[in-house]
């Protein structure tokens, strides 16, 4: 495995000790980060993971931010405090690496955007579906022209949001947890991956139609529990993403259909090609000891050696952006329905 070679001396501070802060922290002190701290106001968070690690812990952000000076900064709080803790790092000089999605809102983007500039810092928004041996070999190939031009997609993911196990195999309360928060909640954010996949595979986009169906189904009538979005690309690419928190079976996955033939991906299975009769031309197979937890472990390298080398990283500020607008835009327009997913 791949380490921080180099880094011993960065001092890196998480935000958030949620299962996704956790994961992180964890995987920093793995591949051999430098200098860890953690912020959380949940007391019993804040212990567990500290102690753990054998990490210095904070229940003040600003606190953190002015007695550490932390040359990077995990943002894994709740999507409301995203931007907002952001700027406040990006102020004192800490390069950033944002969870999903960018924030709630597209209030401060811009603002944090322009400090980012301002003082030269690497700023990336962790799409780890795109580290992920599927959707990455799916990018591959579609760079590579496999299918030739490429004419729709429809990209899915489904799970049950109430019964989702955390990091550690532990049923986590949604009902309680942020996300089932309408402010910043919902399928729409929640599963803003398959929305920053679309837009990777194809480019740009508007939104041209969405509908939506409630969770009352699942207890959480306030947010959307599911969601299913058409977007037209600047390059004519039609794709479908179908997008639910309320099904009883995880499915994730995607068809990529071109004029030479088609690209199929399911989570955990091959990368499969066919021809336009649908004859199997080529398959690539996930690699049989390969874990999830892979693709995360790989982002973080990534962001590091993006660091190391200054240059834009791949799920930047602008690409989060573009991804959290029309999961914005989707919120607000859909029409309301009862929701059928592909």
């Amino acid at each position: 495995m791949r380490s921080l070679v180099g880094y011993a001396g960065m001092k890196i501070l998480i935000a958030g000790a949620g299962s996704i802060g956790q994961r992180h922290a964890r995987n920093l002190r793995t591949i051999g980060a430098g200098t860890l701290a953690v912020f959380e106001p949940d007391a019993a968070k804040r212990t567990t993971i500290s102690q753990e690690l054998s990490c210095d812990s904070y229940n003040n952000f600003d606190e953190a931010l002015r007695s550490m000076k932390p040359d990077v900064v995990f943002v894994c709080s709740p999507t409301k405090f995203h931007v907002a803790q952001a700027l406040a790092a990006a102020k004192a000089g800490a390069h950033l690496f944002i969870e999903k999605p960018l924030n709630h809102t597209m209030d401060g983007v811009d603002a944090l955007s322009k400090e980012i500039e301002k003082n030269h810092l690497i700023c990336m928004v962790g799409c780890n579906m795109r580290f992920h041996h599927g959707p990455r070999t799916v990018k591959k190939l579609l760079v590579q022209g496999e299918i030739g031009p490429v004419k729709n997609a429809d990209i899915t993911v489904v799970f049950n949001f109430t019964g989702r196990a955390d990091f550690e195999g532990k049923l986590e309360k949604y009902s309680k947890s942020y996300n089932a928060d309408p402010s910043q909640g919902g399928a729409t954010r929640e599963c803003v991956h398959e929305i920053d996949l679309a837009l990777w595979y194809s480019g740009p986009a508007t939104l041209k139609s969405a509908t939506k169906e409630m969770a009352g189904r699942i207890g959480l009538p306030a947010i959307e529990g599911a969601s299913n979005l058409m977007l037209q690309h600047e390059n004519g690419v039609v794709s479908n993403v179908h997008l639910s928190i309320m099904e009883p079976v995880y499915r994730r996955g995607c068809t990529i259909q071109g004029e030479k033939g088609s690209i199929e991906w399911s989570f955990g299975g091959d990368v499969i090609v066919r021809d336009t009769s649908g004859a199997i031309t080529a398959s690539y197979p996930q690699p049989q000891s390969y874990e999830v937890n892979q693709m995360y472990i790989d982002e973080i390298l990534y962001f590091f050696d993006c660091m190391k080398k200054n240059v834009t990283p791949q799920g930047n500020l602008d690409d989060a952006t573009r991804a959290l607008a029309v999961a914005l835009e989707t919120i607000e327009r859909a029409e309301e329905r009862a929701t059928v997913i592909a």
